[in-house]
């Protein structure tokens, strides 16, 4: 707002300077014409005669001789006029208009010198003074019309602040409130939307988060009960994560296999996420979702680059994260050889027996080679500084897996 400002007090003083610049040329070289052979004949009465009558109370008139000496003034300058000015003296002395700002008596005067220079060297010089305060009163209006804009401005993002505010933060955080008084009194209830949390929602998303966690905690613990109840011992999330807690310990989970639990795919301009048609996705994510862990997979999502951090990783659920989605990159070339080459057209049907004969191509054999390798090192990256971790490693895509990551952690 301030650079604005000066931006157009600079425009305006431009505008009034080039304003007084016309007039003051137009009036001292039409009556330079008129006022020269008097100058000329000496007459300093015909001088004062003539300067009476152009001056007027906003425009004052000075005749100077050829020393830069005061010969004669308007009324109005008489007393105040400086005896000698620097604009007037350099007219005089390189024969050249000369203009500029000068405080007299106080006040600001735009001051054009013109040189009578019918004869060489000029006889003298005529100037003329014009009131300059209009620049001065032009400044002081618009850092005054722009300071009532700033507060304007200033007053309506406040309230634009506050409404934001009361719709992604206080709004979002007294339906939590409401809701978790609710929960303390025993009746189930689900927990409140949550809008965008990009707008300053960030911590109803996470008070949410907790808030899902502690119903999901007492919705399980009154599913146990029941089921004590009642004599019978069906699998519940609860009942895996505590029976793999006490054979894993503090042991980490990696599982490792060709597919992703969930990919990222562009559709048009937005991204959506696609879960595949998996055996193994339908069995397995649930365990990770109970128990925590790494998920190493294959990015197969054209857009899985773009919502994984630089290492490939990615906190799943979204919403209520559980376990760690680790992606492996690899190029086309790499996928059609180890994987629709060496994997599908040679182990799949060698593995399960089908009338249909094994295609081995030492190139898909290369590939696979460096994609089990590739692999590897992520996995051994993933458990660098853990003790005795778990890795589940699945199908025969990844049949040298095992021997690989043995070779560097043999426990």
């Amino acid at each position: 707002m301030a650079g604005f400002t000066l931006f157009q007090i600079d425009e305006q003083q431009q505008q009034l300077t080039h304003d007084l610049e016309s007039r003051a040329t137009l009036v001292g070289e039409g009556l330079k014409e008129a006022i020269e052979p008097v100058v000329a004949r000496g007459s300093t009465t015909g001088i004062e005669r003539m300067l009476r009558k152009f001056g007027r109370p906003y425009r004052g008139l000075a005749v100077y001789d050829k020393f830069a000496g005061l010969i004669a003034a308007t009324p109005d300058l008489a007393a105040n006029s400086p005896v000698s000015l620097p604009e007037v003296t350099e007219a005089i002395t390189k024969a050249v208009v000369r203009q500029g700002f000068r405080l007299i008596d106080g006040q600001k005067t735009y001051v054009y010198a013109t040189p009578f220079d019918r004869e060489r060297p000029p006889v003298g010089a005529l100037a003329v003074f014009l009131d300059a305060s209009p620049l001065t009163v032009a400044q002081g209006d618009l850092w005054q019309a722009n300071a009532l804009r700033f507060g304007v401005l200033a007053l309506v993002l406040s309230l634009v602040t506050v409404f934001i505010v009361r719709v992604s933060v206080t709004q979002p955080l007294t339906q939590i409130a409401r809701w978790t008084r609710t929960l303390k009194t025993g009746k189930p209830a689900p927990p409140p939307a949550v809008p965008d949390a990009r707008l300053f929602g960030s911590l109803a998303l996470e008070v949410s988060g907790l808030a899902t966690s502690l119903h999901r905690a007492r919705v399980a613990a009154a599913r146990e009960a029941a089921l004590r109840l009642r004599g019978e011992s069906d699998w519940t999330e609860e009942r895996l994560k505590q029976y793999v807690s006490q054979l894993l310990g503090d042991r980490p989970l990696i599982l490792v296999s060709n597919r992703e639990p969930v990919s990222h795919v562009w559709q048009g301009r937005r991204i959506t996420t696609q879960t595949p048609a998996s055996g193994l996705v339908t069995a397995m994510e649930p365990v990770l979702r109970a128990c925590g862990g790494v998920w190493v997979a294959h990015g197969s999502g054209d857009a899985d680059l773009e919502v994984s951090d630089e290492r490939g990783r990615l906190a799943l659920p979204p919403d209520d994260p559980r376990y760690t989605l680790r992606r492996v990159w690899l190029g086309k070339e790499e996928e059609d050889g180890y994987y629709f080459g060496f994997a599908n057209e040679g182990l799949w049907p060698l593995c399960h027996i089908v009338h249909t004969r094994p295609l081995f191509r030492p190139e898909d054999w290369k590939h696979y080679l460096g994609v089990n390798a590739k692999f590897a090192a992520t996995v051994l990256e993933e458990i660098e500084g853990t003790e005795a971790p778990l890795v589940l490693i699945q199908d025969y895509h990844f049949a040298l897996l095992p021997a690989l990551v043995k070779a560097e952690r043999s426990n």
